[in-house]
């Protein structure tokens, strides 16, 4: 779910209410394609089982209860990889991030920040989603707690939210990002030959807590907006 940040970094809040430190903290670990029991409320986003070991360059595959549209592609079924991004058909685990349009990515892709991202084996580290609301009204959300690779105190943590009633809009929200984006790409593309929109690839402060990007490939445009 979405919150306004009230945990001082390294902390975040979880749904549950309480502040997990996503460098050491293990209450609120996680990974893809285990979803949790219902009485579990420690998690972020749905996924609850611990992470025992260090997950790098994966892609998981994962079945979405809605259509899900980005450009001209439709689909149930999106990649999620480690590395920050999401491809709504097969996707690469290149960490090595490239201006858009990126020729890693030959379908269409969204990129909340493409990196060498890692997690780190004993933390609150990992990959969560989770589905709210009610159809033809819901949502899909992705939320990412990463650090970087070889670098334990280099962090990330944003969210990914696709709408059931507003295809081909995705919305990115970032509550930290250590380094402040300049090792990332941030966007979106359709193809490894476009179209794409991109909102930065390394850029210095590009990435701010509590940042609201909302792009539209309806249009080929994106805003920016703050919570909090």
């Amino acid at each position: 779910s979405t919150y306004l940040a009230k945990c001082v970094s390294p902390y975040v809040q979880a749904s549950s209410g309480i502040c997990v430190n996503v460098v050491i903290d293990i209450n609120n670990c996680g990974k893809l394609n285990n979803v949790c029991p219902s009485d579990f409320i420690s998690c972020s986003a749905g996924l609850c089982t611990s992470v025992n070991g260090f997950i790098d360059d994966q892609s998981f595959t994962v079945t979405v209860p809605f259509n899900i549209t980005l450009y001209s592609t439709t689909t149930k079924s999106v990649s999620v990889t480690t590395n920050g991004v999401i491809c709504l058909s097969s996707c690469s685990t290149a960490f090595t991030e490239t201006a858009l349009p990126a020729s890693a990515f030959s379908g269409a892709a969204v990129l909340p920040f493409w990196n060498d991202l890692y997690v780190f084996a004993n933390t609150s580290q990992g990959i969560y989603y989770d589905t709210q609301g009610i159809a033809p009204n819901r949502t899909l959300i992705f939320e990412y707690y990463s650090g970087q690779y070889r670098q334990s105190t280099d962090y990330c943590n944003f969210q990914i939210t696709f709408y059931e009633n507003v295809p081909g809009v995705v919305q990115f929200i970032y509550y930290d990002a250590t380094d402040g984006g300049i090792s990332a790409t941030i966007g979106v593309q359709g193809s490894s030959s476009g179209p794409f929109i991109q909102y930065s690839f390394g850029q210095a402060n590009s990435v701010a807590q509590n940042m609201v990007l909302t792009f539209d490939t309806n249009t080929g445009t994106y805003s920016s907006a703050g919570i909090g």
